[in-house]
């Protein structure tokens, strides 16, 4: 920061912004927050590609940036003081790396996979991208905002920061959740040579409970991933999640998971021996299951064996944290906090009585947990935390769907009554059609919770098969989720907790899982949405409108894409996917659109 610089960012009158950077090599995202005001959003919603990865590399989205900041009407920034920080500590990072490289090949997870021949296209896909990748960071670091986009004419100052990785994860999961305090667990592949961290917030300080970086839960469940065919750099570890269902309990396959770690409190190790683990493994699973083969059945029992030794590591970390009596409150992130099968067995298991999981805890919630911190470090001792909406993003162009609309070639409807148009779309639900439905800013985070959805009737037999296949155009034993009106949540599942951002799952009763089989997964379990009229009015009056009619209080609800694509981000994609998809109908705001030309 120059002197000038300087000079400004102590002028109390410049009010400040601060933008958060989640630069890691996949799902880059940027997050505004200016006083109460926030906005955040990945950057694959702009460009419609999977992850973004590598984006900043090549070409850092200033237009992202800009657009951010448009949307909270803040462009063009003029009389602030601007602080951007950075996901990453680049200066640790760039110490962390070279030592990781050099001892890569001789020691570790990467001498673990590589030492059978069969795993040697995973070592080299990862190795190559971390070794093309991490230099671009190290030499041109994104968090240096373009000068052109803050211009010396308009009062700037400029000040950068960078945040400790594993920090940015806590502070998104702490100041977007209700506690004043609470224990922080943080579970990844790894930040600056950390994996594993667990923190103890409290009087706006986050003490360091413990940390290690040598073994990782996270690059463990990439590795499984790609045994069973699937691609984590592409995010298929979801793929696992589902597909564990279907398979059956195996001893020696979960032995053989079980043996690796030991556990000391919080600290674990892996131990294994570097010549036969992994040719035991692919052994005992037939070898590894190439991506074209069909047979995706062939890896159940891997898959099942896998994400039960999985959910127990999960639960005996939050087990050891919530046995030091620090806090009857847990607050969790990093990747693995995206595995809601593990998060639904933490509270029934351990001493934590409630628990929190932002709407993004990976890498892309980074840039909201960057501008939080920043922001929230300077109010002092006893500054409270508060809950933040997941609605963080960006609203369509209204006036450019009216305009498409005005050329005449599509049929819709304008229903500008709330009540109106949540008793037509709920209607058109009970008629067993499926409906794309698009209100207000879009989720933060990789899950749709009613504002970029698709939603359908739970009650059909067939209807997840009929999503799966004529409009998600992926695998069939993929499970679709349920949004539940919040005060029929204890009718519909066992041990009911509040799930707001679909991060957990809980088991179906057995009296109601007859009634809606399309949100009910193999195992009888189901990944909900909790849905509040304070939280989302208008996605709770629709659902209202459902039970009214039906007796059901909850909707299908999936994703507003198709596999392999982000969520929809503009009106043109919105209809693209409308106009090339089995969906029946599409909601944007207050415009119902049907198909077929209009007369």
């Amino acid at each position: 920061m120059s002197d000038s610089e300087a000079s400004n960012a102590d002028n109390g009158d410049l009010r400040r912004i601060y933008i958060g950077h989640a630069n890691t090599i996949h799902d880059p995202a940027v997050a505004i927050v200016e006083e109460d005001r926030v906005f955040a959003e990945g950057f694959e919603r702009h460009t419609q590609c999977k992850r973004a990865w590598e984006i900043q590399r090549l070409w850092y989205s200033w237009r992202a940036i800009r657009s951010a900041l448009m949307h909270l009407e803040l462009w063009p920034v003029k009389d602030a003081h601007v602080v951007s920080a950075t996901s990453w500590d680049f200066d640790l990072l760039k110490e962390v790396e070279k030592k990781r490289l050099m001892e890569f090949a001789e020691q570790g997870d990467v001498s673990m996979m590589t030492h059978h021949l069969e795993m040697e296209p995973i070592f080299n896909r990862q190795m190559a991208w971390i070794l093309r990748s991490y230099p671009a960071h190290f030499n041109a670091q994104p968090h240096e905002i373009a000068p052109e986009m803050f211009q010396d004419v308009h009062n700037i100052a400029m000040e950068t920061k960078m945040v400790n990785h594993h920090l940015a994860h806590a502070a998104t999961a702490v100041y977007t959740s209700p506690f004043e305090e609470c224990v922080v667990m943080i579970i990844d592949g790894y930040g600056e040579g950390t994996t594993t961290s667990f923190y103890h917030y409290h009087d706006n300080r986050f003490d360091l409970i413990h940390q290690q970086g040598i073994y990782s839960l996270g690059l463990l469940y990439s590795y499984i991933t790609e045994l069973c065919g699937f691609s984590s750099l592409e995010g298929e570890e979801w793929k696992i999640m589902g597909l564990a269902a279907y398979g059956s309990f195996q001893q020696e396959i979960y032995d053989l998971f079980k043996g690796l770690v030991v556990f000391d409190g919080l600290k674990f190790e892996m131990k294994y021996d570097v010549g036969t683990f992994f040719p035991t493994l692919m052994s005992l699973m037939g070898g590894m299951r190439h991506p074209d083969d069909p047979n995706v059945m062939r890896v159940a029992d891997l898959a099942h064996n896998f994400q039960r030794f999985f959910e127990e590591t999960v639960v005996q970390l939050a087990r050891s944290a919530g046995d030091l009596g620090l806090s009857k409150n847990l607050a969790y992130g990093g990747g693995c906090a995206l595995n809601s099968s593990a998060n639904g067995k933490i509270l029934e298991s351990t001493a934590f009585e409630r628990l929190h999981i932002p709407s993004a805890p990976a890498d892309d919630g980074c840039a909201l947990g960057a501008a939080l911190y920043e922001k929230n470090r300077g109010n002092g001792v006893g500054a409270r935390a508060r809950f933040t909406s997941p609605y963080l993003g960006s609203r369509m162009d209204m006036a450019r769907l009216e305009k498409m609309l005005g050329f005449g070639g599509i049929r819709y409807h304008h229903l500008p009554d709330e009540k109106d148009l949540c008793q037509e779309v709920a209607g058109l639900l009970d008629g067993g059609n499926i409906v794309g439905w698009i209100q207000g800013r879009a989720e933060f985070g990789p899950r749709a919770l009613g504002n970029r959805s698709i939603l359908a009737d739970p009650r059909p037999a067939d209807m997840k098969d009929r999503i799966n296949s004529r409009v998600k155009f992926r695998e069939d034993y993929r499970p679709l989720a349920p949004s539940i009106l919040h005060e029929f949540g204890g009718d519909y599942f066992e041990n009911y907790q509040e799930s707001p951002y679909m991060e957990r799952t809980l088991k179906f009763r057995e009296a109601v899982k007859d009634t809606i089989p399309a949100v009910v997964h193999q195992n009888g379990t189901g990944r909900l949405q909790t849905v509040k009229e304070e939280w989302n009015p208008r996605y709770y009056r629709l659902i209202r409108a459902f039970y009214e009619k039906t007796g059901i209080p909850l909707l299908l609800n999936t994703s507003f894409n198709v596999m392999g694509k982000p969520i929809v981000h503009s009106v043109e994609d919105a209809i693209t996917v409308f106009f090339t998809t089995g969906l029946d109908y599409l909601v944007i705001g207050d415009y119902l659109l049907m198909k077929g030309r209009a007369s």
